[in-house]
């Protein structure tokens, strides 16, 4: 099976950090969250991957490379204008049309087991099976109905025809499993959606459009208060420990208090903390619970952070504190300062 990872968005709710960095490229625990995505990918024996750029498109193709990290093959395509998600298939059609394939979006981090979706999806021979999670707030997000035989009746009210239309109210997790023959439906040019344009339109024609029911981790890394929940969820084990390979070479990592042997001389480290290569700390700093402090860090004397990331070579001034913040990389933040539920970049 191909995959399919739509990364071209502009990463607005997430300014100013998607300012100096494309949002898939935001560290999750030290690692670009792409990373984690590919892992999950390379894991299920996925190895050719197209991939759509538009924001920021060469610092994210030039970290991407050949796709050797991971035993892949890219296809990357360069958005001049962003498409949608359907815009972003049908430009890719060459690439995608010869089997069923899978997409995801680059800033959703879950927990599923690929190869059980891919065989779910074959059995119905459906045209698109779409990953859905039940959630009594599923109308806010914009209500996907499933009838009791797992077919989708309604996206967010469309098609009109099919208003009375009931079952299961479902949030769509930005997954899905595309039958090439979708492809035929996409318009040829220009900005076209999967759920607001392609989809209902399917619907209305009866084709089989079906929802894989998925309950176990998902979190949309889009805003920084789920950006920083993610890092906890993390931590506390929500995806297991496989994300601990993943950390650069020279990273310290206090999980529980069994680990604090390693606790660097005069620092306070109230686990869960994460230290990145390099990490500087000074006298009495404070550190946790949930610190992630990346690469070259530096912490003068009685710094304190709390249920806080900073990204690489942030420097925290003499008695500074930070709490409940994302820093970006090359932050200062001058001595006896108090960030609270801040975002930085320089």
């Amino acid at each position: 099976m191909k995959a399919m990872i739509l990364a071209a968005g502009l990463g607005t709710r997430m300014r100013p950090l998607t300012e100096q960095c494309p949002k898939p490229l935001l560290p999750l625990l030290l690692q670009p969250m792409l990373d984690y995505l590919l892992a999950q990918l390379q894991h299920a024996g996925i190895h050719e991957v197209a991939i759509n750029l538009h924001h920021q498109a060469d610092q994210l193709a030039r970290w991407l490379g050949d796709g050797r990290r991971w035993d892949m093959r890219f296809v990357l395509s360069h958005e001049p204008e962003i498409l949608g998600t359907a815009g972003a298939l049908k430009r890719v059609e060459a690439f995608l049309q010869d089997a069923p394939f899978l997409v995801l979006n680059a800033d959703v981090l879950m927990q599923v087991d690929l190869q059980a979706l891919r065989h779910w999806h074959g059995q119905r021979q459906a045209m698109v099976t779409m990953v859905l999670r039940p959630d009594p707030a599923a109308r806010s997000y914009g209500a996907v109905i499933v009838d009791d035989a797992d077919r989708v009746r309604l996206i967010n009210g469309r098609p009109t025809t099919q208003q009375s239309a009931s079952g299961e109210e479902t949030i769509f997790t930005g997954m899905q499993i595309v039958d090439p023959r979708v492809l035929a439906r996409i318009p040829p040019q220009g900005f076209c959606t999967t759920t607001a344009d392609v989809y209902p339109a399917l619907l209305a024609d009866q084709e089989a459009i079906y929802g894989y029911r998925c309950s176990r981790y998902w979190m949309d890394i889009g805003v920084p208060q789920r950006y920083l929940k993610a890092h906890w969820d993390l931590l506390r084990g929500a995806l297991g420990a496989a994300w601990m390979q993943r950390l650069p070479a020279g990273s310290r990592v206090f999980r529980h208090a069994d680990d604090l042997h390693g606790t660097p001389p005069g620092v306070t480290l109230v686990p869960p903390v994460v230290l990145g290569p390099g990490v500087t700390l000074g006298e009495d700093v404070h550190l946790g619970p949930y610190a992630v402090l990346g690469a070259g860090c530096q912490l003068d004397t009685g710094a304190i952070v709390r249920e806080s990331v900073l990204w690489e070579g942030v420097h925290l001034g003499a008695h500074a504190q930070v709490e409940g913040c994302v820093l970006g990389t090359g932050v200062h933040v001058p001595a006896g300062q108090r960030l609270e539920q801040k975002v930085r970049s320089i």
